[in-house]
């Protein structure tokens, strides 16, 4: 009888807990964040096989191709990557025969054209391979004219309004823009303090790392995506930010902070936006969560966590948003990319480009500059 009163207690003392904790907390949770936790992420299909029927093997990164309405991972175990039709099977691999040797990243540019970011193989330096839309390679882009260009390794890649070339790369700091034809133009650096791992203040800014002193940092960019209207969007796993520019590489403001909890980015490592439904998805590789953004760079909600489930992550690296809406992740460790329905809920965000970003959003203690030597220091390894 002991033994059952006290158990009883102890679930009325629990669950008190819970519920003070709850209402304390009722006016920092915003409405999408509870539908978000409460609500069931839809599965669409896993692709888990490559066009020889065998299993993916860490796959590290996924692209879209709105025109072709095609899907591109990285199958990384492999060295490959393997394009998926829109009903989602796997009709063809590019490995060794067509040039791809190391492959990190790629894009698809609107004449079909696949840039593909390698790294060193074959007794060749990293570079940029360009495939046509029949998948035989026609150009690569050395990358040379600039300090530090035999260590730089390209991880990501993105093009501009004008065919300029957005190059993320591993241990480097800022994004390397090169022109449409491949010769180096400049690199595009935010200037920020950077997070050391010490405490943060919960008096500071949201959207301010911290760090002692007055002095900033060049940062260092893991992924990089451009929308429609060609703002560009920089992800730095190092402060966990996102930093916007314009399509002239003019600054806008930057959102995110860095931490283990619910709203905020441990290790985050790709990015992806929808413009149609006014949201940036951000991957967090440690957290193994995909947190949601509004085009303000406000946090709406996140959803994940470790786990082998559909809509469970294992140390995710990147995403990517098909024609349809569905969200593309890939959850490296379960050897598979999910296919995603995310709940849409009617959210308040701004309507047009010209709208006023609110003054809570914009992050003015970021800088900008340009050609600031960008390589890390040897010793610190990259990851793919």
């Amino acid at each position: 009888m002991k033994r059952f009163f006290r158990y009883h207690m102890f679930r009325w003392f629990c669950m008190s807990g819970v519920l003070l904790f709850m209402l304390l907390a009722g006016a920092e949770v915003s409405p999408d964040s509870v539908f978000a936790m409460t609500s069931q992420i839809k599965p669409v299909v896993m692709l888990t096989k490559d066009d020889q029927g065998a299993r993916l093997r860490t796959p590290s990164a996924v692209f879209f191709d709105k025109t072709m309405e095609e899907i591109y991972v990285v199958n990384s175990g492999a060295s490959r990557i393997i394009v998926y039709g829109s009903d989602f099977f796997p009709n063809v691999s590019l490995g060794a025969g067509r040039s791809v040797y190391a492959p990190y990243g790629g894009c698809i540019d609107a004449d079909g054209r696949l840039y593909v970011c390698q790294g060193r193989s074959q007794d060749k330096p990293a570079r940029v391979t360009i495939l046509n839309a029949a998948f035989f390679p026609i150009k690569e882009i050395m990358l040379e004219g600039f300090e530090g260009a035999d260590n730089f390794i390209p991880r990501r890649v993105a093009l501009g309004h004008d065919g300029r070339i957005y190059l993320a790369g591993i241990n480097s700091r800022g994004v390397l823009v090169l022109d449409k034809d491949g010769n180096y133009l400049r690199w595009l650096t935010p200037l920020d303090r950077v997070w050391t791992g010490m405490e943060e203040s919960e008096e500071a800014e949201p959207d301010n790392a911290t760090k002692p002193g007055p002095g900033k940092e060049p940062v260092s960019i893991l992924d990089v995506c451009i929308d429609s209207e060609g703002r560009i969007y920089l992800l730095s796993e190092e402060t966990s930010k996102i930093y916007v520019y314009d399509r002239d590489e003019n600054y806008l403001f930057a959102f995110g902070k860095k931490g283990g909890s619910t709203g905020k980015m441990s290790r985050p490592r790709g990015l992806a936006v929808d413009e149609r439904r006014n949201r940036i998805y951000v991957v967090d590789y440690l957290r193994h969560t995909v947190l949601v953004y509004d085009l303000t760079g406000r946090y709406r909600f996140e959803f994940g966590g470790r786990g082998w489930g559909e809509g469970w992550f294992n140390y995710p690296t990147s995403l990517a948003v098909d024609s349809l809406g569905h969200l593309l992740v890939a959850d490296l460790f379960n050897n598979r990319v999910q296919v995603l329905e995310v709940p849409s809920r009617p959210e308040f965000l701004l309507e047009d480009s010209n709208a006023t970003i609110p003054t809570e959003t914009i992050d003015e203690d970021v800088e900008s500059i340009q050609n600031f030597p960008t390589l890390r220091p040897k010793g610190k390894s990259g990851r793919r």
